[in-house]
């Protein structure tokens, strides 16, 4: 089945043209999740550097040069914006500033930064990776071929199935599968003109055989 699946999906890439990557939400979310992160690090920041004076006042105004530096990393592209994240989850441990995170203990906001850049980044990966079996399907008239080869080694397996432990447990699903065949041929045959989709059973491949109780023919024998 898995192997019908796959072949059913090459058909459909090589058919037409997904437009959109499946991964383009996720990375949606994802950087909305490491921007809102990075913006709660530097309000928190910031606040402390709106006091009067103390030690958190003091450490705030050292770490103002790298909240001024990254403040505007949303304003990059996706694959931009995870290099800066990286630089500034890099500059937030450096020996300039890394004292003072801890001091105003941000250092957990940005181990959780990192994890959400890393998901970013590998949510970009991924869409690569996607883009490019997109981009290169196989020929259509490979990926038939491929696919009615798949239906006949379904077909053959469920006959076996059949044949081995009896018919009870298949006659729902021959049924439905013949009627769904009689179905798209009738449907191709009104498009492209009568007898193009091939001969239907009348309906009789969705009877059962009255002293059988089983279906006259199988999805093997159309």
């Amino acid at each position: 089945m898995d192997k019908f699946k796959e072949a059913i999906a090459d058909l459909d890439a090589s058919s037409m043209k997904i437009l959109k990557s499946s991964w383009t939400d996720t990375m949606k979310s994802t950087n909305k999740v490491r921007n809102q992160i990075r913006s709660s690090i530097f309000s928190l920041i910031r606040g402390y550097n709106a006091e009067p004076d103390g030690e958190n006042k003091k450490a705030a105004v050292f770490l103002m040069p790298m909240v001024d530096r990254y403040k505007g990393i949303y304003n990059h592209s996706f694959d931009d914006q995870t290099g800066y994240y990286y630089n500034l989850i890099e500059a937030s441990r450096s020996d300039e500033f890394k004292t003072y995170v801890e001091q105003l203990k941000l250092d957990a906001l940005f181990t959780k930064l990192q994890t959400a850049n890393n998901e970013c980044a590998q949510c970009s990966s991924n869409r690569s990776v996607e883009s490019g079996k997109r981009n290169m399907p196989l020929r259509t008239s490979v990926s038939r071929k491929n696919l009615i080869v798949a239906y006949d080694n379904l077909v053959f397996r469920l006959n076996s199935l059949a044949e081995a432990n009896g018919d009870s447990d298949f006659i729902i699903l021959f049924s439905w599968w013949n009627e769904e065949i009689d179905k798209f041929r009738v449907t191709f045959s009104n498009r492209y003109g009568k007898g193009k989709g091939g001969k239907t059973a009348g309906g009789d491949m969705s009877k059962h055989d009255p002293k059988t109780g089983l279906p006259y023919e199988r999805p093997g024998i159309l």
